[in-house]
């Protein structure tokens, strides 16, 4: 997938959970206070999958350049 792809399916995932938030008659508005400690749990954890994609991604690339320039290396 598309990194920009992987954004919006991120971002629509946010705004689809964080909408009722605005409601005022939400469930998160009232006496339940394990649906506000839920989300908040969500969006944390998907703000660290995120982040590790994020260095996963990274590092991957760095290890390639790494690769390419060891090979330039052996060839001359």
């Amino acid at each position: 997938m598309k990194k920009e792809s992987i954004f919006q399916i991120i971002l629509l995932f946010l705004l689809s959970t964080t909408t009722p938030l605005l409601a005022d008659n939400s469930p998160m508005r009232g006496n339940a206070k394990f649906n506000v400690v839920a989300a908040v749990l969500v969006i944390i954890f998907a703000g660290v999958t995120g982040y590790l994609v994020y260095l996963d991604r990274k590092v991957s690339r760095m290890d390639r350049d790494k690769d390419k320039d060891k090979d330039k290396e052996n060839l001359s």
